[in-house]
Parts: C-alpha cells; structure tokens; sequence
C-alpha cells in the first residue's frame, strides 16, 4: 500500500490528506503507521500533531506502550505522553 493508498483510505478530505502524506513524507521509509506493531506505531504517532492512526487505535496503543492506563484527556498534552513513552520504548 503506498502512502496516498493509505491517506485515501483514512479519509476522503483532500486537505487531510495531503497534510497526511506531507507528514507520511517526513518518514521516508519509516512507514511506522502500517506497521503491525501498535507500540512502534503510538511511539511515533505522539510525535506528531496530525493523527495518521485511528484514535482508538492510538488509546488503546498508548496504554499497551506505557503499561497503564490512559484517561483520554491525557492526549491534549502529548509531549508529556511522548516523554513517559520515551522511558518505555527504544525503536530500533
């Protein structure tokens, strides 16, 4: 599946979609939002405003990474998300 396959999929908003494949882009080869392993893809969906996984996907993802759970209102800090997922997860 190629990255605008997938932005496609995601959503049929052009403007979601072209900023979808413009953070996508920023990746490279690291198409960490296909990727089957959810605390791979939550680790790097905390570095980035833009959501390219499904929110519940994401929640659930997050609370598997950190080993805990997470209220919802946690995400509208998600540095503070991203520094905890820091001390949990080293990708390769």
């Amino acid at each position: 599946m190629t990255n605008e396959q997938y932005a496609k999929a995601m959503t049929s908003d052009k403007k979601a979609i072209d900023n979808m494949l413009r953070v996508m882009d920023k990746y490279g080869d690291n198409r960490w939002c296909l990727s089957d392993d959810v605390k791979r893809m939550c680790y790097f969906q905390l570095q980035e405003d833009s959501l390219l996984i499904e929110f519940e996907v994401l929640h659930k993802g997050v609370e598997t990474l950190l080993n805990r759970g997470v209220q919802t209102i946690e995400f509208r800090d998600l540095g503070k998300l991203f520094e905890e997922a820091k001390t949990k997860y080293n990708p390769a």
